[in-house]
Parts: C-alpha cells; structure tokens; sequence
C-alpha cells in the first residue's frame, strides 16, 4: 500500500522505436522557479519512479538555474480548461497544465505510459487530456482514517483528488471502534489535511456529529455553532464536510417520523413502526440544513456542505422531490448510484439492489430522477458509485476483478456527467480504496483523452502476465465481468456468507453456538463487524421489502452461483500456469473468490435441507463446506488482505475460519 512504484519494471530487452525518445541518465525535469509544494513533490516522485522503476538517474531543476538536456518541460497555463493538460513529445517532452494539480497528473501519465511501455520510452505526438470528474474521494484502504504518506501518493497518482475522514468531534476520528455508542481515537486531523495537499488531495469531514437538536429550539443557533461551527473553525482547510441521515441525525417535527436517536428507539422499544428522521426525507431537513450551513460557513466560508440522500432512497418519489425542491442552492447534492432498484436476473430470478452491488451498472431510477431533479434547481450534484473497485458483494477482498462490469459502470457515471452534470464521486464507502489494474483502468475512463478500454486492458495483460498469456487473460477477466451480473445482491447475501467468505459460520435456526469466543478484533463494529451469523435470521438488517429465504428462493441463487465459482477456478487453474509472483497472487485471489462462491452454495445447500429436514442432506453440505473452509486457510495465509477489511475489521482471516471448523467439529462430527 505504501510501495507507489513497482521496482524494476523495466525490460531491458526493450529497443526504443524510431517514433520514441528515450530518458536517459542525467535528465532533468524542469519546473517553473516559482512551482509550489504539490508540483515539486510531483517532479520529485517522477524522479524516484525513474530511479525506482526504470533504472533510470534524473534530477529536478527549476527553469531559471538551466536545465541543460531537460527531457521534461513543465509550465503552468491558467488559460486551459480546468482539470487539463498537455504533453507534446518531440526532442523532449513538454507540460503544458491548468494549474499544478493537473501538472501532477501529467507526469503520473508519464509515468503510466512508460508502465506499459515496460520502457523509458515515450512516443512522439501531442495529447490532451481532461479529468471528467470535479472531485474523486476515497476512504483509506490502510485502517480506518489512517493515511500514510506512500498511501496518499498512491491514491494521488489514480487520479484521486481528495480523501474520506470519518469525524466525531475535534481530532477524534472514527477511527478503530470498540464496538461502544461512542468510539472515537484521537488524530491530528489538520496535520492529515495539510499532508494531503501535498499530494494535490483535499480532505472531506466524514460527519459522526451528533448535533441532537431541532432548528426551531431557542437555543439552536448557539447549540450548532458549538457543534458544527467549532469544528469548522478548527479545520478551515478541509474542502467540505458530508452529512448523512443516519449519521447526523435530528428531533424532526415531521409526524411521520419519531424524533428520536436510533439510540433511543432502541431503548424504548414499543409498536411505534414509523422511520426515524435520518431514514425519511423530513419536511423540515432543509431547516435543520441552513441551520447547520450557518454555523458551518460563519467560521469556514467556503466549506462545501454535501448532502447525502442514501437513507431514503426508498420513499415515495413525491416526497423525495418535494425535499430536493427545498434544499438550499449553495449545497451539494448526494444520491447513491445503483441502489434501490429491484434486478431480474437471466435465469428470471427477482433480487432487491441492496447496498452497494456491482451486479447492476446503474444508474438506478432513484438516482436519475433526484439527478433530474438536482439539474432543474441548479443543484451541484455527486453520487456515491462505489466506483473504486470494490462493493458490499464481497466484504474481504481488496477489489472485484471484473473490468468489464466496471467499465459499463464508469461509462454509466460518465454519461450522468453530461445529462445531469455530475461533478463529484465517492469511490468507496468504508471498504477503502486499493491499488491494482481496476484503479488504472478507472482514471483512464473518467478522463477525456483516457486510453480506450480495450486497449488499455490488453497492454495491462501483456505487462503483467505476458504477452503470450494477455488474450487468455483478459478472456478470463471477461468472464469474471459478465458473472458478476449473476451476484444475488441482497442483505442476506452482502451481511452473510459473502461478508467474510469461508469464515462465515455453518449455522441455521439459533444462536451461533460460542459466538463470544470468536477471535474478532474487539475494535470490531458490532463484536463481528456487519455480519448476521445466523445465515436464517430475520431480524438483523430491517427491510421494507421482506427478502426470501425459502428453498425454493435458494435453488434459483445457487444456479447462478455455479457459474459464477466455476469461473473463478478456471481463472486460478490460468493464473497458476503462469510464471511470476504477480499470476500467483492472482492465481491465489480467484481461488479464494470461488472459495467465498463455495461457501454460499454450501450455506445455501445447508438452509434448504434445514428447512425441509433433510438431514442426509444438511450433513453433505456441511461436510462439503468443512472441507472448502480448511483448504480455504492457504489463500487467507498467503494474502493477508484476503479475509480482512480496513473499517469494521471483519473476522474472515485464518483464525476465524478455524474457530469456524472447531464449531462444526463440535456441532456436526465434521473432519473426523
């Protein structure tokens, strides 16, 4: 995570073509005399990559001391579009950038070039390019809200521009919970913000801030200016703050809605069935908005305020509009992409769009019709797409290896962009953000001028597998793409078996047998991360569309599922065949996929022969299951990023999955 170049990517057998220059040793990179921390820093990484990756000795020089053979040209022109930039090759290669930001971005596409090239070589000829997106923010993949400096680099060179903080009070960040009400550690947040910078990213306040009081109150104003405007004023360098219903929720007067914390309606129990105000677009929100605006913008005045209507994506449509026609035009509105949609798979089977899936592309009808909405009133707009690659399908895997599927839905964000305006996405949402080729091929396609997919995809193949190997490759990578259509995208899936994989317990109808000796993180959100043990329980996540969990339900996921874990050993089978430690670690990666598939069907298999009492069957599938979480162990072992998450620490690794075997050991006789 912390490694941004790969060492000794050159191939020295590589001969430069007659279209081509070569950096050679001693070229430098010229910057203007008067180029700031985010330009130098960038010349100074383009520097080390050719150290690092090429083998190549440069050095940055500022124009005005002489640069002798400079082999890069950087200048800055505030004439250009924003978010642009170009590079013309000819005896050397000139940057011509927007501003400095975009400059880094010019040389990280260098840097890109010479990547695929496998070679220090760049082609002759003139390029513009343009980033489609105002802002890209992403959670930290490292742990919760940590961010060192390799990581922010790394984020920064896949066109990222800014970063996810979950923020609780001042300095006291979400941070590794205790699993408590309250679980915020400490953190030097400014010093974070202005480490960010350095690298070109801003930094958006995640709000945890629990500011329980109506607009109306006599002493509201007073109360959110020592709230809201505290930590405003704390951090005037942070670009905005993000404000979701259930995480920044208030007593609504709206009679269709309790005004209470989710708290306190737990403690209070009773038959009231009406939403809470932070799941129910509430008539007086754009009151309690302005009051917070207010208080935000006295002590910070250009903090963007982002609104995110996720919670109540499945209200009626008249009363999300008539919300949306309320809010203040100075803030930013938030609309998640996919959700809220129901799927029909090829088989015919009928599945909800629970959280955040990559089964469906998107847009989604809730999205586009608060889009719509959003461009009427002049509303800016952002979406959380999880476009970063990954979703909740899987809960311990660094990304979907899937390009296709995610290529149909960057293009889907890229065209919202020119029939709604969108301006800025949330790449992720606490699964954190990961390097790897889905990140390459992402900033490829939210730029204008990108490479085209295909052939970006090939020339990562040749790259890293070969090029005797790319066309099975990407063939293979394809496959993944159109099986990821199959996922069954609901609560029970993304809470249960694919949360934490071959981990996940073997259990139906009751408590999970010694739950409390689970070797969970004690940091872990809910003792076990977001994760229904009881693979039958109806009680876990609240829904106002019931799912199915019946036999026949089961049997229509499970001959999807097939497919789908067959495709992915037939990936590890390839990746296996080839030399290298990369298709190793690919190799490793699709085996445990399809050892999380497995443990699905075998779930699945287990719950339907609970049902139906059969109890030959049930003893077959736990016995299969068994013996799928055991072998299971090797790729957790061999990727300690299998089995993990970096937000709500999810118990999928090798301890789990053998605390997992002992139950059933106890349970079911199993592996004796």
């Amino acid at each position: 995570l912390e490694a941004v170049h790969r060492p000794g990517l050159r191939d020295v057998a590589a001969t430069r073509a007659a279209d081509e220059i070569a950096l050679g040793n001693g070229c430098a990179i010229a910057v203007p005399d008067d180029a700031g921390e985010v330009l130098v820093g960038a010349a100074r990484d383009f520097v080390e990559y050719l150290d690092v990756s090429m083998g190549v000795d440069a050095r940055v020089a500022r124009r005005g001391r002489g640069t002798g053979g400079a082999a890069v040209r950087v200048a800055l022109d505030a004439t250009l579009p924003a978010r642009s930039y170009e590079v013309e090759v000819a005896d050397d290669a000139a940057v011509r950038a927007a501003d400095e930001r975009a400059a880094a971005q010019a040389l990280y596409h260098l840097e890109d070039l010479m990547n695929l090239r496998r070679a220090p070589f760049l082609r002759r000829g003139k390029e513009r390019r343009r980033a489609v997106f105002e802002t890209r923010m992403a959670h930290s993949g490292y742990a919760t809200d940590v961010f060192p400096d390799g990581h922010l680099n790394a984020m920064a060179h896949a066109g990222m521009t800014a970063i996810i903080v979950f923020l609780e009070d001042v300095d006291k960040t979400k941070g590794a919970c205790d699993g408590k009400a309250k679980c915020a550690v400490y953190q030097d947040v400014k010093a974070l913000i202005r480490r960010a910078k350095r690298y070109g990213l801003d930094t958006y306040l995640y709000s945890y801030v629990l500011a329980f009081k109506h607009p109306d109150d006599p002493d509201a104003e007073t109360y959110f200016a020592d709230t809201y405007g505290r930590i405003a004023g704390h951090y005037p360098e942070a670009k905005g703050v993000i404000l979701v219903g259930e995480s920044c929720q208030f007593p609504s007067k709206d009679p269709r809605v309790r005004p209470l914390t989710w708290q306190q309606a737990k403690e209070l129990g009773g038959d009231d069935k009406r939403p809470l105000a932070g799941w129910f677009p509430c008539k007086d929100y754009p009151d309690w908005l302005n009051a917070v605006k207010k208080a935000i913008r006295a002590r910070a005045p250009e903090m963007e305020l982002l609104f995110w209507t996720y919670n109540w994506g499945w209200a009626p449509v008249e009363d999300r509009m008539r919300l949306i026609d309320a809010l203040p035009l100075d803030v930013t509105m938030m609309a998640t992409f996919e959700m809220f949609e129901r799927q029909v798979k090829r088989t015919g089977l009928e599945c909800p769009t629970a959280d955040y899936t990559l089964s469906f592309a998107g847009p989604g009808k809730y999205f586009a019709s608060e889009a719509a909405r959003a461009r009427r009133r002049g509303l800016k707009l952002a979406t959380q797409a999880m476009a970063g690659g990954l979703t909740w399908d899987f809960g311990s895997v660094p990304y979907q290896p899937c390009p296709h599927q995610w290529r149909r839905r960057w293009d889907a964000l890229v065209k919202a962009h020119g029939d709604w305006g969108l301006a800025e996405v949330m790449e992720n949402h606490h699964n954190g953000w990961w390097p790897g080729f889905i990140a390459e091929l992402e900033k490829e396609a939210f730029t204008e001028g990108g490479i085209p997919f295909e052939e970006h995809l090939a020339k990562i193949a040749a790259r890293d597998y070969g090029a005797a190997n790319a066309e099975k490759v990407v063939a293979v990578w394809k496959a993944w793409s159109d099986s990821a259509r199959d996922y069954v995208s609901t609560d029970v899936n993304q809470y249960g078996p694919f949360r934490i994989g071959p981990a996940y317990p073997f259990a139906f109808g009751d408590a999970v047998p010694d739950a409390a000796s689970a070797p969970v993180s004690p940091r872990a959100s809910n003792g076990i991360g977001i994760c229904r043990l009881d693979y039958l329980s109806t009680d876990f996540v609240p829904s106002r569309v019931p799912e199915r969990t019946d036999p026949a339900y089961m049997r229509g996921e499970i001959a999807l599922f097939e497919p789908m874990m067959k495709g992915y050993e037939e990936g590890e089978r390839l990746f296996a065949s080839i030399p290298g430690e990369r298709a190793a670690r690919m190799a490793n990666f699709a085996g445990y996929l399809a050892a999380c598939v497995r443990t699905a069907i075998n779930v699945k298999r287990g719950a339907i022969a609970f049902l139906e009492k059969d109890d030959a069957g049930f003893r077959a599938a736990a016995k299969a299951e068994y013996e799928n979480a055991a072998n299971a162990i090797k790729y957790v072992e061999n990727d300690s990023r299998l089995g993990w998450e970096p937000t709500m620490e999810y118990g999928g690794g090798a301890e789990m999955i053998r605390w997992k075997l002992r139950l059933m050991e106890k349970a079911y006789g199993c592996g004796r």
